[in-house]
């Protein structure tokens, strides 16, 4: 026994030595990780130098197309539309200058006349932008990234007006310039192994890659995390992202410049991480190993002289201790000397007299332990039932039951936030506070929810006091915020018997530890009841544009219309449907179709109350239940609707759909029915007069109008 003891000491002093040794091993860790960062700082620098290079090459590559352009203008031959022989001299021009992907004169009315890639058949480019800006500025212009429609080869095209010595525009000639030279600029900079090279445009659209990781190129890519830091910083620019081949690179990025806003390109160069950290690596494990030389000698040092000054004398004071363990309680040490081990010689004689004490005390923490038992399983059963919960309200009851029984020497409360987030109402209440005031209150009433952290009043004569607190006023008090995930959900509030009663016992640390674990198990079963309240919710929801769906229509406007009627309030239906949506679906696609129908459910959840309920009926057909709404609230809350919707543009995949109309039905409980079937077919047979009536407009239903018989759309 006593070579264990001894051992585990000497165990201990190496240890100790080991632990004066973490300075050193820190100033190292830290030290390797200053050099890594200034190591990344430097890669991304480089990057964003390189990126400045290759755009910096771009603006004078564009000058010399310039260049060329102005001679090519005034060939006799391109400003004659002699197709044959303008496009020989452009064929020759183009086996001269491979970096263009085409050149080609384009007459004032957009016909491309001659080109250096031989035509097809007629091509008009008169929608092209930078067509449409030479003819307006009659100067060089840049135009954005496409694919060329002659030679189908993607490129970024520049244009110039060609004028006859009167001023007269005679033609435009273009060049399209091959973005795939970029990589070249860089390609004398010696970078890392497994670095990459990209342009992309504002949209996230990737033009170049090199490598080309995952078959990028020609995708459209805005999620991944180099486009969305590009997107961001609107500009040059620098960041650690994951690259598509899983790879972590440092990047630096700059614009094209000579560009328009809407048409930018950005040029990235990424450097591998892993191939920046080499030299720091390399420091940090010769510094490691250095540090574990030192450190084998230390513990060396350490072990021979601990045995021959210290363990030698300790022998004694352990066969004193194993004689005590083994019932002999007139065991003494008898350690003479006047250093740290004869104190702790006479410490161990000092401990005889107080096993006695220690043996009550050890009968104390049993029944303090049996206590903590106790709580523990009411915890446990508080978890249980608060996970077998379906409704907030069931949790409320069980938390209420449950907590009486748990604080039955204390009162409390269970408040709860309000959808609003600014008021807080008791769920739940026990003792004293089951008759107090402060059922509701503001969330700045209350010391904890202010702050963030339980707050704690030991007498509440003298402390800061929350105005929620019971009448008469306890001892002492606890509230502490329920927060889970993040989200704060309520407040738990604890208090002792009021002063001047014997009831009771005082807030101890150890009881104000138990209501902090309550309030983490009660905002944590809360917090999983509201989840499972949103799961269910996501049932009763339309996936496409995240509205409700016609069956939760269906199970809740009779008892929306009830509730009117119970309150004496009007409500309004309107029923609301896409003009001509099946051409929308037959002009572009269905995918088209539902981008169009997402982007409506959005612009309905952003314009309506979160009191009105929106739903997607069927197909492009809607209905909304607006409470507490007149028919002239209805009828003008209805056209801003319409409004919206026809400034309304999609977005799908590069094409904009619209503008789009929409007619809408309008029909008020109760002058148009008293159950939620009358008022639907009251509202369908207006949206059905709006239909007939032209379309994009707004109808009122009226009593006698009969359900449609047609269809309008």
């Amino acid at each position: 026994m006593s070579r264990i003891a001894l051992s585990s000491l000497r165990s201990r002093l190496l240890l100790l030595v080991l632990l004066a040794l973490v300075p050193a091993l820190a100033l190292i860790l830290v030290t390797a990780w200053e050099q890594r960062q200034l190591a990344a700082t430097e890669a991304e620098e480089e990057a964003l130098r390189l990126a400045r290079l290759a755009a910096s090459n771009q603006e004078r590559i564009i000058e010399g197309a310039r260049s060329l352009l102005i001679g090519l203008g005034q060939l006799p031959d391109v400003q004659a539309h002699a197709a044959q022989t303008c496009s020989a001299q452009l064929a020759a021009t183009h086996r001269r200058f491979p970096r263009y992907t085409n050149l080609g004169a384009i007459t004032p009315a957009g016909d491309v006349v001659c080109s250096a890639v031989p035509l097809r058949g007629p091509v008009n480019v008169a929608d092209q932008g930078y067509f449409r800006r030479t003819l307006d500025t009659r100067d060089f212009v840049v135009g954005g990234y496409a694919v060329d429609r002659i030679s189908g080869k993607p490129a970024l095209t520049l244009a110039w007006p060609a004028v006859d010595a009167a001023g007269t525009l005679r033609a435009v000639v273009f060049v399209g310039l091959d973005l795939a030279w970029l990589p070249q600029l860089v390609e004398g900079a010696q970078l890392p192994a497994g670095s990459s090279f990209v342009v992309s445009d504002a949209a996230g659209l990737v033009l170049v890659r090199h490598p080309d990781a995952g078959g990028r190129i020609g995708r459209s890519v805005p999620e991944a995390p180099l486009m969305q830091a590009i997107q961001r910083q609107q500009g040059e620019g620098k960041a650690q992202v994951t690259d598509a081949d899983g790879v972590s690179r440092l990047f630096g990025w700059a614009p094209l410049r000579g560009l328009q806003p809407s048409d930018r390109l950005y040029v990235s160069v990424g450097i591998p991480k892993d191939a920046t950290f080499v030299e720091a690596k390399r420091v940090l494990l010769r510094n490691l190993l250095s540090l574990a030389l030192v450190g084998l000698v230390a513990l060396a040092v350490a072990a021979l002289g601990g045995h021959l000054i210290i363990f030698r004398r300790l022998q004694a004071l352990v066969r004193a201790a194993e004689l005590l363990s083994a019932g002999d309680l007139g065991a003494r040490a008898r350690v003479g000397g006047a250093d740290e081990i004869a104190l702790l010689g006479k410490s161990f004689d000092a401990m005889a007299d107080r096993l006695a004490a220690m043996v009550k005390g050890e009968q104390e923490a049993k029944e303090d332990l049996e206590e903590r038992v106790s709580e523990l399983d009411l915890l446990n059963r508080l978890g249980e039932l608060l996970q077998a919960c379906l409704t907030l309200e069931e949790a409320y009851a069980v938390i209420e039951r449950v907590l009486k029984e748990l604080f039955r020497f204390e009162s409390g409360a269970v408040f709860a936030c309000s959808t609003s987030r600014s008021l807080i109402e008791a769920v739940a209440r026990w003792g004293a506070a089951a008759g107090g005031s402060g059922t509701v209150f503001a969330i700045e009433e209350c010391w904890a929810l202010r702050s963030g952290r339980p707050h704690l009043v030991d007498d509440t004569r003298s402390g800061p006091l929350c105005t929620h607190l019971p009448s008469p006023r306890p001892a002492a008090c606890l509230c502490v915020p329920l927060v889970a995930q993040g989200e704060a959900l309520g407040l738990l509030y604890v208090g002792t018997a009021p002063a001047g009663t014997p009831a009771g016992r005082p807030l101890t640390e150890a009881r104000r530890r138990l209501v902090e674990a309550v309030a983490e198990q009660v905002a944590l079963g809360l917090a999983n009841v509201k989840l499972r309240e949103v799961l269910r919710s996501q049932s009763i929801r339309d996936p496409l544009t995240g509205l409700f769906n016609r069956r939760y229509m269906e199970e809740t406007l009779e008892r929306e219309v009830r509730r009117s009627q119970r309150a004496g309030r009007p409500m309004a239906v309107i029923m609301a449907d896409i003009d001509h949506f099946k051409q929308i679906n037959d002009a572009f696609d269905h995918d088209a179709g539902d981008a169009m129908l997402r982007e409506l459910g959005a612009l309905f959840q952003r314009n309506l109350r979160r009191e009105d309920i929106a739903c997607r009926f069927g197909g492009e057909e809607f209905v909304l239940v607006l409470h507490d709404a007149s028919l002239d609230d209805a009828a003008r809350r209805a056209e801003d609707l319409r409004d919206s919707v026809k400034q309304m543009r999609v977005s799908d995949r590069g094409r904009v759909i619209g503008p789009v109309t929409m007619s809408l039905g309008v029909a008020i409980f109760p002058d148009h029915g008293a159950t939620g079937e009358v008022l639907l077919r009251a509202a369908d047979a207006a949206l059905y007069s709006a239909k007939r009536e032209g379309r994009d407009r707004v109808a009122l239903a009226e009593a006698a109008e009969e359900p449609r018989t047609g269809d309008l759309r």
